[in-house]
């Protein structure tokens, strides 16, 4: 992490906390020992002379989130492997012995003051334990309430004339809470009052989100004078605590071993509770919900989800993301996913592919869509546009399947920035949401999340971000974004219902009945041919799908041919490269008209683009012609994958 970074992250820490980083000295830490620990960077080194570490993620999440062990770190290592994957940090020290006493409190204090500085760590942790760790746990959050974000605990001590009183084996560690907390006898230790049991009140006064894993047959650490008790007496103070049993444990360990239960729970229970925003709010609205496809992951077992959008949704990265979350958050679903992510592809070119690059695979539960870059860059001229292509995706699918559930997402631009930061909305943006509002979608707006969280200073778009083709960090902001969002949504009822189609569209011309309609229906060519696999002669770049396939080519001036077809729109979805012409147009009786093909990244791409020739036609039966011309004399080419037919049928 860079010294300007580790400063942003310092000051919005302070700024979102209220708790300013305490500058330590690092004399009493021992070099780092950098090791492996389960595929990830264990950072060991020795503190106050015991041993301690932190596990780097290798991408941290934004607000530098993490994960405190308080006993026993690698057994039950299974949330802490999955929380390194998303960005989390875990530490621990070891002072398991000391049984939580006043000196390892002391000890965690150190290693709190320390790890936050060095490693520039969120000011609230999710503290984690096991067992006897529970001890060490319940008392720090009592000591700090306002430091902890949440308790996980798995078969947590709650209580010392439990364990190790208790139970026999446990003479040691009798001896050694006799000596740390400086108590006399074993009367003494039945008296102490400073047990978790007892601190509960503070934990319920400071709301501290708690979950506990237990086994029901866990003679070692008994779950009716521990958790279950502990449980009771949070109800009676109004206190929630979630508890998840298994009914018997590991006959060897007495019931106190098992194996882990519901590892994506607590996965999610800590994120629930520790991932940081600026001004504590979020940036997705749920509106209608996901009913429908989470009732289908559950209920039937099977899932078909697609992604569609540019080349963010192409590329690696979120959207891989999200197909781990899927298979881990519904493991006996089966799933489908349909990467339907072509590079410059906007709202407009989406709507007339949608049929064959998306419905063409059986019903769609859930769609994810993204456009608002592609359409700021693409279309800035064009807002109708904006809303026809994205209202058209939508009422498409419905129409399609009443029960497609559809979630929007606005990807970040620096010009989306510029337009948050006069107080503005992008223009892409608003008019996608214009069409979600009114058919019920979910939506997400990452441009704002974003900009946002870069002016807070926590992370920025130099350093960390770096391009609207997010780096791995930024990668990680949008896939955080949307697993939030996503259970938001699934902690809703689960239900099946059509959504409501509203009556009318948002405009008459939205690309509602989008298709593609077939090069090989061209007639009367002259100076074009059908190439069957198509590859530019100029050895410049092209986009995967639109190289080595048919194409109707034309190289000359003055080619020509004519296309029918049944609708009120019609344009051409052609590849735009350095000789790509100025071409002219008629439909029907109509004066002829004409249109540049040329793009301002032409120069080194042939690039897929949508071409818009008119989408305000009578419904009905027309005919399009289309010419090359001599306009610019050293630009003459047209090359045509598909023809773009809305209304009608063919």
């Amino acid at each position: 992490m860079s010294s300007s970074h580790q400063m942003l992250t310092r000051l919005y820490l302070a700024m979102v906390t209220g708790v300013t980083c305490l500058t330590l000295s690092f004399a009493e830490e021992t070099s780092l020992d950098a090791a492996d620990w389960r595929g990830f960077t264990k950072q060991a080194f020795t503190l106050k002379g015991r041993s301690s570490f932190v596990v780097e993620p290798k991408i941290a999440a934004p607000g530098m989130p993490w994960v405190w062990r308080t006993s026993f770190p690698n057994f039950h290592a299974e949330v802490d492997e999955e929380l390194l994957h998303l960005g989390y940090h875990v530490g621990y020290i070891d002072c398991v012995a000391m049984l939580g006493s006043d000196e390892a409190l002391d000890l965690m204090d150190a290693f709190y003051e320390h790890v936050r500085e060095r490693w520039q760590l969120a000011a609230r942790p999710a503290l984690e334990a096991v067992s006897r760790g529970g001890l060490h746990a319940y008392r720090y959050a009592a000591r700090h309430p306002s430091r902890i974000a949440a308790i996980y605990a798995d078969t947590p001590v709650m209580d010392l004339k439990s364990w190790p009183l208790g139970w026999p084996p446990s003479k040691a560690q009798v001896a050694e809470a006799l000596q740390h907390y400086g108590l006399a006898d074993e009367a003494a230790l039945r008296a102490y009052e400073g047990n978790p049991l007892d601190l509960l009140p503070r934990i319920a006064r400071a709301k501290i989100p708690l979950r506990h894993v237990i086994s029901l047959d866990d003679v070692v650490v008994p779950p009716e004078a521990n958790t279950l008790e502990a449980q009771r007496r949070l109800k009676a103070l109004g206190h929630a605590m979630e508890v998840v049993s298994v009914p018997s444990g590991y006959p060897a360990q007495h019931g106190h071993h098992f194996d882990l239960p519901d590892v994506y729970g607590s996965v999610q229970f800590i994120k629930r509770h520790t991932h940081v925003l600026p001004r504590n709010h979020e940036y997705f609205e749920l509106r209608r919900g996901l009913g429908n496809s989470h009732d289908a992951f559950v209920r039937t077992g099977k899932g078909r989800i697609a992604f569609l959008g540019g080349s963010i949704t192409h590329n690696p990265g979120w959207r891989d993301e999200m197909v781990r979350y899927f298979t881990k958050r519904f493991p006996d679903t089966s799933f489908e996913f349909i990467a339907a992510g072509i590079p410059s592809m906007g709202s407009v070119p989406h709507a007339f592919r949608l049929e064959a690059d998306v419905l063409s695979k059986g019903p769609i539960d859930l769609l994810f869509v993204e456009a608002a870059v592609n359409d700021a860059t693409n279309i800035p001229q064009h807002p109708e546009w904006m809303l026809r292509g994205m209202e058209g995706v939508v009422r498409h699918a419905r129409e399609v399947n009443p029960l497609t559930d559809i979630v929007h997402l606005h990807f970040v631009m620096p010009a989306h920035m510029e337009a948050y930061r006069k107080g503005g909305i992008p223009v892409a943006v608003a008019q996608h949401e214009r069409v979600a509002e009114a058919y019920g979608n979910p939506s997400l707006d990452l441009a704002r999340e974003v900009t946002e969280r870069i002016d807070a200073g926590e992370f920025t778009w130099k350093e960390d971000f770096k391009d609207l083709h997010p780096s791995p960090y930024g990668q990680r902001v949008y896939a955080n974004s949307m697993m939030r969002l996503l259970e938001s949504a699934f902690r809703q009822p689960t239900s099946a219902a059509k959504h409501p189609m509203p009556d009318a569209m948002l405009d008459p011309r939205s690309y509602s009945q989008a298709r593609f309609g077939s090069i090989q229906d061209a007639k009367d060519l002259t100076g074009f041919r059908l190439d069957p696999s198509w590859t530019p002669a100029d050895k410049k770049g092209t986009r995967e799908g639109f190289v080595r396939v048919p194409a109707l080519v034309a190289t000359e001036a003055d080619a020509h041919f004519c296309y029918d077809f049944h609708g009120r729109g019609i344009g051409l979805l052609i590849t735009s490269g350095p000789d790509a012409g100025v071409i002219a147009f008629r439909i029907d009786d109509g004066e002829e008209r004409t249109l540049d093909t040329i793009t301002q990244w032409s120069g080194r791409l042939h690039l897929p683009w949508a071409l818009i020739l008119d989408d305000d036609l009578a419904p009905g039966a027309h005919t399009l012609a289309v010419r090359t011309t001599a306009e610019a004399a050293d630009r003459t080419a047209l090359r045509i994958f598909q023809f773009l037919v809305n209304g009608g049928n063919s």
